[in-house]
């Protein structure tokens, strides 16, 4: 992700998160910015679909079957899984320790039939460039290849992309996904049971623009 593209944390006064209280409910006051003395942004834009599951009791049962050790997908394919995972740690490093693809899939499953259909689509887009562009699925490009196609579809001229669009739609739920697991929301400044006076920002290296 570029520094555009990260989220912008804003100081903060701390808050409390009384003992055992769900971090789905943490993960509300991030999404939504909400609190006292809580002043944060959406980590994705409102309109996108994973902004509903992640406000939702859902989202703890879907997360704790995509920690699973042998992970079974209900949605993708294991090509689909494998793909997304490859795409998830090139656009937000850290995505595969945070099981970011399985925890799509287990979204995608209670999904709208036209969200999946977007999001099959957007990720097949990134199988064709690859294949149109180096001969080979996007799972197989070195990491140099996939970063080329990256920045062009995240780029100034991204509009003009095939991948362009596509990009955006994974980012959304790449993002929401990175961000609403522990991993993710402790880098944003969440130690367990309270907020940072100062949270960082994204520590990711590199990244692409947008």
């Amino acid at each position: 992700m570029s520094e555009q593209d990260r989220p912008k944390i804003l100081p903060v006064t701390p808050v409390d998160a009384p003992e055992g209280v769900a971090r789905r409910t943490v993960l509300q006051t991030l999404l939504g910015g909400v609190g006292a003395g809580i002043a944060l942004p959406s980590i994705v834009e409102a309109q996108h679909p994973i902004q509903h599951h992640l406000t939702t009791a859902g989202v703890e049962q879907a997360q704790k079957k995509a920690a699973s050790a042998v992970y079974k997908p209900e949605f993708l394919d294991a090509h689909q899984l494998k793909t997304l995972e490859v795409i998830a740690e090139a656009i937000v490093p850290g995505s595969t320790t945070a099981k970011v693809a399985p925890f799509l899939d287990q979204l995608l499953a209670v999904e709208s039939a036209q969200n999946q259909r977007a999001f099959l689509g957007a990720l097949g887009a990134f199988d064709m460039a690859g294949i149109d562009n180096h001969g080979g699925a996007w799972k197989t490009l070195t990491a140099a290849q996939q970063d080329a196609l990256l920045r062009e579809a995240s780029g100034p001229d991204a509009g003009k992309s095939k991948l362009g669009g596509a990009f955006q739609n994974l980012k959304g739920w790449i993002a929401g996904a990175y961000y609403s697991s522990e991993q993710g929301m402790r880098e944003l400044g969440w130690t367990g049971n309270v907020f940072h006076a100062e949270l960082p920002g994204c520590t990711h290296p590199g990244g692409h623009s947008a």
